[in-house]
């Protein structure tokens, strides 16, 4: 795990001075233990890993001076995973342990049998800042995008690999796509909800392209579900 790694939105350009508030101060101070003049770790979710010597900390921020800077690429092609909206508590789940295993996106949607249809402006910076906690604790520097929809026909499969959970008998396990076809194309991989997708829903996702496949001889829930995905998309 990374030690005094911190987060800051912003390019971080090198010789210059940042302010660290809010969360991110009150971890480094009261968590962390940092005082003026050690050095730290920053990276801003967009590929920058940065180096700072805290100048100054003041009641409610601290002040970093950039010592160095290095960019990443962003890793491709793209993993994405669209979950249909499940409890809060499962959503937590997923993204700390989605931002683990590398999920490049993670696009939300209502299905027909969501429990949850919409977020409070609240719940979505929650979901912000469990991705930032788990991008600095697994040392990657890219922050997984979260877009939400209102349904799944709202979401588009072009140009990707697009798979989705099926429980039916003559479902092909998914390791099978993964040999023999090896990603080249963005791979988009739809969980369905505790109660799983409508037939309605099988049926457009069928429609558009997308194979479906069965991951475990078990029937898993659906955070359990998206966590084996992406795990066998990672290390295809």
């Amino acid at each position: 795990m990374p030690q005094n790694r911190f987060f800051f939105s912003g390019p971080l350009p090198q010789d210059t001075t940042i302010s660290i508030r809010d969360q991110e101060f009150r971890h480094m101070v009261q968590v962390m233990r940092i005082h003026e003049k050690e050095t730290v770790e920053v990276v801003n979710g967009e590929g920058i890993f940065a180096t700072a010597e805290v100048t100054a900390i003041a009641k409610k921020e601290a002040h970093l001076r950039i010592l160095t800077r290095h960019k990443e690429e962003e890793p491709q092609p793209r993993l994405i995973l669209a979950q249909a909206i499940p409890r809060l508590n499962r959503l937590d789940f997923i993204i700390e342990k989605g931002t683990e295993l590398g999920m490049s996106e993670l696009w939300l949607f209502a299905s027909e049998h969501s429990e949850r249809r919409k977020f409070t402006s609240q719940q979505q910076e929650r979901m912000h800042t469990i991705a930032v906690s788990a991008l600095k604790q697994c040392g990657r520097l890219y922050l997984p995008k979260i877009q939400i929809f209102p349904s799944l026909s709202s979401i588009s499969i072009e140009n990707t690999e697009a798979y989705f959970g099926d429980l039916s008998e003559n479902a092909p396990p998914f390791s099978k796509y993964l040999k023999d076809a090896p990603r080249t194309k963005n791979t988009l991989f739809f969980i369905g909800p505790e109660r799983g997708f409508s037939s309605q829903e099988t049926n457009w996702l069928e429609k558009q392209g997308a194979h479906g496949v069965l991951l475990h001889h078990n029937i898993l829930r659906t955070d359990t579900a998206a966590l084996a995905a992406l795990t066998l998309c990672s290390s295809s």
